[in-house]
């Protein structure tokens, strides 16, 4: 009796199982979010790159899509519109691997609520042919792109690149297809039993924003905002040192001293290597903004740190401090444009970089003139300046080297200024670097972790080791960079310059999961902020407008173009007409 059972019981399994193991099917119920067309972004194993893939259409609401392998490995899944991104148009992350037959039902509005709504009894998914595209949708180029189609099982690829909706009479793929401005192309397949499927590919150009005279200022990119240049004051600096700890040293009035007056620099979060290629890393080296005061003995400086990429993949966003700088015996490095008559590389005699021992890796043609290098732990090892020699090389001898001492001058404190309301980087993690050359695809990441999860240095040196007076700051200025480095090479600086990104994407050569951007040479040219000085405006020119009607135009003085002017001054244009206002 049990063996009759047993093979009445198989002889319904296994067509079942058989079916599941070659196909995989899930279903989306689009009856809220009304989306044209459908999109799923899974991850885990298998897994799909952001943006996710189109999926087909079955009937009505209802869109299905087929794993082209068993997800058993899949963490996680959101159904999107197809070609659109952002909050409004996808579900929320649904933290479960999909079930076979399912469908799943989205709640619209932003990131609502992703349902399963069981067994799905309706028309099964058609048997359709897929075309993928590479570069995939949703890539953006400066100049031009090439794109390559494929299509499973092997039938013919009807397009257009005009939006329009092909059929079987639009042009026929026979081989890559060469954009150099943004177009929308849509491809239509026909299997050998009649159907269709349609699928769009979005490829947008780029409005890039060139960098004037060695600095790029964006909406997001500032340079010497509103030409502040820093603060003519005493800061209360108050360093304690804490042996046997990680950080080392604290600086305990840190929250307190800083404001937005005192801001002289700020960029944005994400711009480092790792955004790009090994976001496993920690801990994490993002400088953001730089802020500065001075006064007859000190110059002050405080780095604000932000911690916005993280293992997205696999731990996710650390829920200890191992993303702290100060987690590591890393380096910190400071260059500075002291004297407008020097200039230096930072190269010792031998042609190795400053405490590199087989190489030249941060290379300096941007008028820095001094380099300072210390420890991600404050007060660990023996932090130094770096001036040049006769030969514009330098060396671990004085006067070339100068030292501080045991008592302390920089600390480390955690969080996140209180001035700071908004921590602007790209949407998401590996995007292609020259998107930090727009204005497009920043957003806010404050809200992504909490404000005590960011770091915050601060240093106090003295005048007389820098080899610079109060009255030669406050009438010449200085500039200050600060790199950010992970290994021996840079990874990302402040203010930007873009030689950290020139082989972000590439593999590291000890470790093909991280960017080869630890290891390179990395040669800099843009300029540093400026501390004290007159700032020149970054707009060299305006071109004239003769309509006497046109609206008034506002610009920082800095370049940045402003929609909604508050108090300040700005430069305006009125048709031919440019000046200087001041707005109370």
């Amino acid at each position: 009796m049990k063996s009759r059972l047993i093979h009445a019981l198989l002889a319904i399994l296994l067509p079942v199982m058989s079916a599941m193991a070659s196909s995989y099917t899930i279903y989306y119920d689009n009856s809220s979010t009304q989306w044209e067309s459908v999109g799923i972004h899974y991850w885990g194993t298998p897994q799909t790159e952001w943006p996710g893939v189109e999926i087909d259409h079955v009937d009505g609401d209802i869109w299905a899509y087929t794993f082209p392998s068993a997800p058993s490995g899949v963490a996680g899944f959101l159904f999107k519109h197809a070609t659109s991104t952002g909050d409004a148009f996808q579900t929320a992350d649904f933290s479960k691997a999909p079930v076979a037959g399912h469908i799943y039902k989205g709640a619209g509005g932003e990131k609502g609520k992703l349902t399963d709504e069981g067994v799905y009894n309706g028309t099964p998914a058609p048997k359709t042919a897929t075309v993928t595209a590479s570069p995939k949708t949703g890539t953006r180029f400066s100049d031009e792109i090439t794109v390559s189609l494929s299509v499973t099982p092997s039938v013919a690829i009807y397009y257009t690149t005009d939006g329009s909706t092909p059929t079987n009479a639009s042009a026929v793929y026979s081989a890559p297809l060469k954009f150099n401005a943004t177009t929308e192309l849509r491809t239509l397949t026909i299997t050998d039993e009649g159907v269709e499927k349609t699928q769009t590919f979005i490829y947008t150009r780029r409005e890039t924003i060139s960098p004037v005279d060695g600095i790029l200022s964006t909406d997001y990119y500032r340079v010497n905002p509103d030409g502040k240049t820093g603060s003519n004051r005493t800061v209360d600096t108050k360093f304690t040192k804490h042996p046997n700890t990680n950080y080392q040293c604290t600086a305990d009035n840190a929250f307190t001293n800083w404001t937005n007056d005192d801001l002289i620099c700020q960029g944005v979060a994400r711009d480092i290597a790792s955004a790009f290629k090994g976001r496993h890393e920690y801990p994490v080296i993002d400088s953001y903004a730089i802020f500065a005061a001075y006064d007859s003995d000190n110059l002050y400086l405080g780095v604000q740190y932000v911690y916005a990429v993280w293992d997205e993949g696999g731990d996710g966003k650390s829920d200890n401090d191992r993303h702290r700088p100060w987690m590591m015996d890393g380096r910190i490095m400071l260059a500075f444009d002291l004297d407008p008559e020097k200039e230096f590389e930072g190269v010792l005699a031998n042609g190795n970089t400053i405490w590199d021992a087989d190489g030249k890796y941060n290379v300096m043609r941007n008028g820095t003139d001094c380099i300072w290098l210390g420890n991600t732990k404050p007060t660990v090892g023996v932090p130094a300046l770096f001036f040049p020699d006769a030969n514009g090389t330098t060396s671990y001898d004085a006067p070339y080297c100068v030292t501080f001492g045991s008592e302390p001058f920089y600390g480390v404190a955690n969080g996140l200024l209180p001035c700071i309301e908004h921590i602007w980087g790209q949407n998401s993690l590996g995007y292609d670097p020259e998107e930090l050359l727009t204005n497009d695809g920043f957003t806010d990441l404050i809200g992504e972790v909490a404000r005590d999860k960011h770091t915050f240095y601060e240093w106090k040196f003295p005048l007389s080791k820098l080899g610079v007076t109060e009255q030669q700051i406050k009438e010449r200025g200085i500039g200050v960079m600060v790199i950010d480095t992970y290994g021996q090479g840079a990874i990302g600086s402040t203010p930007y310059d873009p030689a950290v990104f020139d082989n972000a994407n590439t593999s590291y050569s000890k470790d093909p999961s991280t960017s080869a951007e630890k290891e390179d040479m990395d040669i800099f040219t843009f300029k540093h902020a400026r501390i004290g000085g007159k700032v020149s405006s970054a707009i060299s020119e305006l071109p004239a407008d003769n309509s006497m009607e046109t609206p008034a135009e506002y610009f920082t003085v800095d370049g940045l173009r402003v929609n909604m002017p508050t108090s300040g001054l700005y430069i305006v244009r009125r048709g031919d007409k440019v000046s200087k206002e001041i707005i109370r």
